[in-house]
């Protein structure tokens, strides 16, 4: 809601009335859920590095922050489904590695896809949707 110079809320329906439908179009929704994963995954290389360095330190937060990964990896599952919520674990498990390798997803084409930012995880999962969906329907 925005507000006018006098202090008033008000909406887009206040403007234009009632009977008004507002839809968000596709590419809007694509990209409000590309978004949401690569900040989500970002945050989450973030939050593990961190610890890295804490772990250093000498500082072992392990006990502690085990409870919140559990959450965390049931969440991904539950909303992303098993296929690509162990495709997202491991590449989260493989980003702790000290080495960093290049990585990559073996296609169905036979080519090795890299995925070593969000962004491509996020494009690689869309092919492994399409992918089940395809299988799905056989």
């Amino acid at each position: 809601m925005k507000k006018l110079k006098e202090n008033r809320e008000f909406s887009i329906k206040d403007i234009l009335g009632e009977g008004v439908s507002i839809k968000e179009t596709r590419k809007s929704v694509i990209k409000k859920d590309r978004d949401f994963f690569t900040n989500l995954v970002t945050s989450l290389v973030e939050i593990d590095s961190r610890t890295e360095i804490l772990i250093k330190l000498g500082v072992d937060l392990i006990t502690y922050e085990d409870p919140y990964h559990t959450i965390i990896e049931g969440l991904i599952f539950k909303h992303y489904g098993p296929i690509k919520g162990e495709i997202i674990m491991w590449w989260l498990s493989e980003k702790r590695l000290p080495e960093r390798k290049n990585m990559t997803l073996l296609g169905n084409d036979g080519v090795d896809y890299p995925i070593n930012t969000p962004i491509q995880l996020y494009q690689s999962l869309k092919k492994v949707d399409k992918l089940i969906k395809e299988n799905d329907g056989l």
